[in-house]
């Protein structure tokens, strides 16, 4: 289906955007996204035209204009998902207010969706979790055990590493580091959005069973955040007692 002139616009703005645009790079506390989500949903989607859009430059760059002004001007500019709307958020996120960063790059993020949008004629989501991602890939939490009983040596920690990095090279996946724990392994590693994080942990795991049984087939995956050792000591304890 040929695309209208306004949709080619759209498409080779979207084009020409860096990777970083592709996904949400940074990750975004759990509070503050259900603070903008709360608070985005009572916008409706709306045009802005250009001298609109200029005034809202204005108040969204001006220093005396309180919190709650800027959240309220993030938005709307978000809800106009135009390309003038994201060129002035793009700008506005490369040196926003410290307490509106988290924002910001939420509603420019959004701002997008409503963009892609335009040229599909469905409606698209963002994802945005507590790691971030890369591109078309984000970011999760693993962490591995040993049998109950037992403790991994470093003959079994080179094991999962070389075995995890051979499995998920080839389905996409990125490990980005590993924590190598005598009663636990764990790791980061970018997952593309069509992969299930199952498929490349199960299937790592049972890659690393081949050379003799030795990690619990049971683990721990997460994208909120990196647990410290308290938290994983917890989870340590769920996955056992599971």
């Amino acid at each position: 289906m040929a695309l209208t002139p306004k949709q080619e616009e759209i498409f080779g703005f979207l084009e020409s955007l860096p990777e970083k645009f592709q996904i949400l790079e940074q990750g975004f506390d759990i509070e503050t996204q259900k603070e903008y989500l709360n608070y985005s949903h009572g916008f409706e989607r709306g045009c802005l035209n250009d001298n609109e859009l200029e005034k809202m430059e204005i108040l969204l760059f001006h220093p005396d204009l309180p919190m709650d002004g800027k959240k309220k001007a993030l938005t709307i500019l978000a809800h106009a998902g135009s390309i003038g709307a994201f060129k002035i958020l793009a700008k506005y996120c490369e040196n926003p207010a410290k307490e509106l960063k988290q924002w910001a790059g939420m509603a420019l993020q959004e701002c997008r969706m409503f963009l892609e949008s335009e040229l599909t004629e469905e409606h698209l989501g963002f994802i945005m979790t507590g790691l971030g991602g890369s591109y078309d890939k984000l970011r999760t939490y693993l962490l591995v055990l040993p049998l109950e009983g037992k403790q991994f040596n470093k003959n079994q920690h080179k094991i999962i590493e070389n075995e995890l990095a051979h499995f998920g090279k080839k389905i996409n996946c990125v490990i980005e580091n590993f924590d190598f724990q005598e009663d636990y392994v764990g790791l980061t590693a970018l997952i593309p959005m069509d992969i299930a994080i199952a498929t490349f942990i199960e299937g790592g795991i049972r890659s690393c069973n081949e050379f003799g049984s030795f990690v619990l087939e049971d683990y721990y995956a997460g994208n909120v955040n990196i647990p410290d050792r308290k938290e994983i000591e917890e989870i340590i304890k769920i996955i056992r007692n599971g």
